[in-house]
């Protein structure tokens, strides 16, 4: 038997500069229901809002940014960045293990 190897992670979402303030939630929302159907648990969450882009993405100069930090086992992160890839509402996205 294989043990859980369950670890902290942070993610940093880029969010469209189009999306509402409710649109940047709900997406955030998806995400974090992404990380609990895979057996995860989210901790601290912040939206940090409209920032400056050090350069241009998908012609935007600005993006909003989010920041989440999880616990997931370490053999569902790859599905996990797969389902943060197909999202058409995140520009780019980084996980980093803590």
């Amino acid at each position: 038997m294989i043990a859980e190897r369950v670890r902290q992670y942070e993610l940093m979402m880029l969010i469209s500069p189009e999306a509402t303030e409710d649109e940047v939630t709900a997406t955030v929302e998806k995400v974090h229901g992404a990380i609990t159907e895979r057996g995860g648990t989210v901790g601290d969450n912040k939206v940090l809002g409209l920032r400056r882009l050090a350069y241009p993405i998908n012609k935007f100069g600005e993006g909003n940014y989010a920041l989440t930090r999880f616990e997931l086992d370490a053999a569902q992160v790859p599905a996990f960045e797969g389902s943060l890839n197909a999202s058409a509402d995140i520009m780019r996205y980084m996980v980093t293990k803590l």
